[in-house]
């Protein structure tokens, strides 16, 4: 099937490249924000027909989700983007997914962002830290500011979440860092992880907020949960001197 490319279909197809697995919903946000969810699952469904994506849908009723397609690796290869095509969905794709609407709630954000890499990608950058965080991103406010990110979904152990924080609190040798950002689908672990944190003398600033206050209030507008002290901020606000 023939089908001729707009600018908005290879800036997509990129993002798809970068991100591996993205659904029809996080798609649509970024690239069709004003078209109905029909046209865009029609646009989606053309892409995938032609080649140039993958789409996956596990049962009829199931979200799709989409990756790039054989005939859209060379145009990622042309932008020096390492393609590795999806041959299977990977068994970790909820938490994937995750990860990619972290990177939109970011990106979308408005804040001049340096860059966004997940933990896929710092795999394959070289990254040679014993703990991978599930993502890095900076941003520019007016300075450069890092931070690092953990996404819990609770299918991994507390133990395993405070043995990489109290790793994080060592510091990462030439890798400066702000804040560790603990994203969360569900709050009712950050009492106990927060009495962990302070019984264990932690003292990373680690902060704290759902997928769901973040979407109503987005990413560097709503207030974090400081887990080390009794306050919220926003993740570029400064603490205040009571609290650093």
């Amino acid at each position: 099937m023939m089908i001729r490319l707009t600018e908005r279909d290879r800036r997509m197809l990129m993002k798809c490249a970068v991100c591996r697995w993205l659904t029809t919903d996080q798609i649509r946000r970024v690239y069709f924000p004003e078209a109905s969810l029909n046209a865009v699952q029609k646009r989606l469904r053309k892409l995938a027909e032609a080649g140039y994506l993958r789409s996956y849908r596990e049962h009829p009723t199931a979200e799709a989700i989409h990756a790039l397609g054989p005939k859209g690796k060379p145009l990622g290869e042309e932008k020096g983007i390492e393609v590795a095509l999806q041959a299977e969905v990977p068994k970790q794709i909820e938490h994937l997914l995750g990860i990619n609407e972290i990177r939109g709630f970011v990106e979308m954000s408005g804040a001049e962002i340096v860059y966004f890499f997940s933990w896929q990608e710092l795999r394959t950058m070289g990254w040679t830290y014993a703990v991978i965080p599930d993502a890095v991103f900076a941003v520019r406010a007016p300075q450069r500011r890092t931070f690092l990110v953990e996404y819990d979904r609770s299918t991994e152990t507390l133990e395993k979440l405070v043995e990489k924080l109290v790793w994080y609190d060592k510091g990462l040798f030439e890798f400066p860092f702000e804040a560790v950002l603990i994203i969360t689908e569900r709050t009712r672990r950050l009492d106990v992880l927060s009495r962990e944190l302070r019984r264990k003398g932690v003292s990373v600033t680690t902060l704290a907020s759902t997928t769901a206050e973040i979407s109503e209030g987005g990413f560097f507008e709503v207030p974090f949960a400081d887990l080390l002290r009794a306050a919220r901020r926003r993740v570029l606000e400064a603490p205040s001197e009571d609290e650093a």
